[in-house]
């Protein structure tokens, strides 16, 4: 895997918007919470741009990507917002360049289509973690992971969960493998594109938010079907947020347990990334093993280094 530097003090975050333009929400905070960290921050060409839903046309877009990666006077990369778009790029970036220039690319959600891309067509190691729009200056939980995160070179080790917080195991056992997924829509409309995650021997991390009961159904019944669930070796569910079901449907906490009984593998909720208040820091692409002990709480540890050192 190519793996980014960790980052000194007085390092450059180039901000970048892949997906949905900025949508009117004040940019200054995360800004300033990036900056109160010690980093200087660049907001690439067109972040700030509005077409249509899109922060700009697609071709600026991926060019803004490219750019940053090309650039080494840049040592990370945060994304600017979710939404939607990311995928619409994926023809357009230079995977073996950006193989050869690799630094942090961080974010969640529609972001999730740029990481999977990333690993699969250039072994890139990403962070599922903040966006620019999520993040605050308040040392929470999100910027204390962030904070950490960013200058590691280390393994992370047991992934420190917020208070009163732990993960619940559905399916007992203990698996090992590299991390992958994010965002379970994003993950499921990837399925039967040259971008989609193959998922052998791996960890598959989901979460989701605004989506029925059954929707969910679908999209797991989809990765069933294609094979990814098979082929995983262990399954971690994040935040699934406002997934709503109508009266004597199954609930979403009921789907997600099925699917992952039909799986057979390992499997835990209650990670914290996705759409919650609280977001780790989960490098997406390195070893990690899960602990799912049957009446005990699970416990992730991540057993690689996600950076390549300092630079």
């Amino acid at each position: 895997m190519s793996k980014g530097p960790a980052l000194q003090p007085g390092a450059t975050i180039g901000i970048v918007a892949p997906a949905t333009h900025s949508e009117g929400i004040d940019l200054a905070p995360g800004i300033q919470a990036l900056q109160h960290l010690g980093y200087r921050v660049q907001l690439a060409p067109h972040a700030l741009a509005q077409t249509g839903y899109f922060a700009g046309t697609d071709a600026d877009r991926a060019r803004d990507v490219n750019d940053f990666f090309r650039d080494d006077r840049i040592q990370a990369i945060l994304c600017l917002n979710g939404g939607y778009g990311s995928a619409r790029i994926l023809d357009k970036l230079d995977y073996a360049m950006i193989a050869a220039h690799p630094k942090m690319l961080i974010g969640f959600s529609d972001i999730t289509a740029l990481q999977a891309a990333l690993y699969e067509k250039s072994h890139l190691v990403t962070v599922s973690g903040p966006l620019l729009v999520t993040l605050h200056d308040d040392r929470s939980y999100s910027e204390q992971q962030l904070q950490q995160g960013l200058a590691a070179t280390a393994p992370i080790g047991e992934v420190k969960l917020p208070p009163g917080r732990q993960l619940t195991t559905l399916v007992p056992g203990e698996a090992s493998g590299r991390l992958i997924g994010g965002n379970l829509t994003v993950v499921a409309s990837l399925a039967g594109t040259p971008y989609e995650l193959k998922g052998d021997g791996a960890i598959l991390v989901l979460e989701d938010v605004g989506e029925d009961a059954y929707r969910l159904d679908r999209m797991l019944n989809q990765l069933w079907q294609n094979g990814l669930l098979q082929r995983v070796e262990a399954i971690v569910y994040g935040d699934f947020i406002d997934c709503p079901h109508d009266p004597g449907d199954f609930t979403a906490d009921q789907v997600l347990a099925y699917y992952a009984k039909l799986a057979g593998k390992p499997a835990v909720r209650g990670l914290p990334v996705g759409h919650g208040p609280d977001k780790a820091f989960l490098p997406l692409g390195v070893e990690a093993t899960l602990y799912a002990p049957e009446g005990a709480p699970a416990r992730l540890v991540i057993r690689e280094s996600h950076t390549a050192g300092h630079t």
